[in-house]
Parts: structure tokens; C-alpha cells; sequence
């Protein structure tokens, strides 16, 4: 593995002491990994910083050098050149978003090329994408619960239907109130099932709606995944979209 070239998504960076960072991302070689990079004089060039911004994707080597139990990167670079990624407060503060619900609700240390090519493809859309662009983390929400194994059943006709958490399907019964989505949240949610990258421009939600679902997509994900998953950086995303 010493000498292996990878791909890596940047998750989240903290600093460790005095002279390295500790990156967390997800890899294609071992899912949910963290990684030392030394930041001391003549160790790492200062533009290489900027490389690690959430999302990014890296080619990284890893040296032969280890912090305890943390493999450390011998270089990176970037793989795609995501300017518009970078360039926009919109999606920079949904980056953050998309890598705070991946760190959140991940953990296995294990391969999933699946996974991480349907993460990848969704940072490009992400970074191509123009008009519907405030819509897209709400899709992605979607589509990451399908490759998480927890995809919502959506037939043809929901009309008087309520979508249930706890069954993942959709609905008349309203005995179980406490863990459906509301009427408006379970329409939304049956748009976007019927939805593509492309048409996103087309649905037209009212900021609070969004904030609303995509609180209810965290609620669904932390039920199936048994985690009682919190993100901080909803809050912030809210604001920037109102």
C-alpha cells in the first residue's frame, strides 16, 4: 500500500500539533480513512493547502512514514479541476454540507468502488451544474441513501399518501404519524425520485420547504443507519440559500 496511487474525496482536515494536518476523506481503495500530512518547513508547499478543500478529489501516494497508526501522504494532487466548486458561496457551502452527511453517516474501512464512483460522478454534476443548483444537495440526499442500500419506495400515484421513515414506502395510514414526512415534504420527496440532474431548475421549493426536507432526509437516514446523525452545517446552508 506504501506505494499505491489512490483516489481520495476531502472530507474534513484538522490540525495535529504543530506541523501536520489530519485529513479525513473517503478513498477508493478503503472507504472512510484518515491520513497525516505534514505541514512543517520544506514539507509541503503552501498552494498544496488549498487542494483540500471539501470535495476535492486527490490522487495521493502514500510514504513509507507513519504517525502511530496514520499512514502519511507523500504528495497529492488534484484529479479534476472543480472552479466552480470553489468559485461559488452556493456550492461551496453545499460541499460542506454533501462532505459533513458522508462523514456522518460512513464508517466502514472498506472498498466500495460503487460507492465512491457515484460520489465522484455527483462532484462533477455538482461542479457543472448551473441553474437548479440550490436543488441538487436535496437530490443527492437521495440518491446517496439508494447507494447506502435505504432507497424510498415511490410508486406511480402518491395522491392522499404520506411517505413513512420507519417502512420507507408511501402510505394512507396515519397511524404511525410521528414517522412520516409531512404532506408537502412527501411530495417534494416523490419530484425529485421522478427528477434527473438535468431538470433540477425545473422544481421551484421555497427555502424553508428545502431546510424542512432536508431535515427529514437526515431523520430518514439516521432510522436506517441507526445513528443519530447531526449536521452542523445545515444551519449555515439555510442561510446562504435565504
Amino acid at each position: 500500500m506504501s506505494s499505491q496511487t489512490f483516489k481520495a474525496i476531502v472530507l474534513h482536515t484538522f490540525k495535529y500539533k504543530e506541523s501536520g494536518i489530519i485529513l479525513q476523506c473517503y478513498s477508493s481503495i478503503k472507504g472512510k480513512d484518515s491520513f497525516y500530512i505534514r505541514t512543517g518547513k520544506n514539507s509541503l508547499k503552501k498552494h498544496a493547502l488549498s487542494l483540500l478543500h471539501p470535495l476535492n478529489v486527490l490522487e495521493c501516494v502514500i510514504s513509507s512514514h507513519s504517525i502511530g497508526e496514520l499512514k502519511t501522504l507523500k504528495e497529492f494532487n488534484s484529479v479534476h479541476k472543480l472552479s466552480s466548486l470553489r468559485g461559488s458561496i452556493a456550492k461551496a457551502a453545499i460541499a460542506i454540507f454533501i462532505s459533513e452527511v458522508i462523514s456522518k453517516t460512513i464508517h466502514e474501512l472498506e472498498q466500495n468502488i460503487d460507492l465512491f464512483s457515484f460520489l465522484e460522478k455527483s462532484i462533477l454534476e455538482l461542479n457543472e451544474i448551473n441553474e437548479g443548483a440550490n436543488n441538487f444537495h436535496l437530490y443527492f440526499l437521495l440518491k446517496y441513501s439508494a447507494l447506502l442500500g435505504y432507497m424510498p419506495e415511490i410508486p406511480n400515484n402518491t395522491q392522499g399518501m404520506l411517505f413513512d421513515i420507519s417502512t420507507a414506502e408511501y402510505s394512507q395510514n396515519r397511524t404511525n404519524r410521528a414517522f412520516m414526512f409531512p404532506q408537502k415534504e412527501s411530495e417534494l420527496l416523490w419530484k425529485l425520485a421522478h427528477s434527473s440532474t438535468e431538470n433540477l431548475k425545473e422544481i421551484t421549493i421555497p427555502g424553508e420547504l428545502r431546510y424542512r426536507f432536508l431535515q427529514e432526509m437526515i431523520r430518514y437516514l439516521s432510522y436506517h443507519t441507526g445513528l443519530q446523525i447531526e449536521i452542523g452545517s445545515l444551519n449555515v446552508l439555510h442561510e446562504v440559500f435565504n
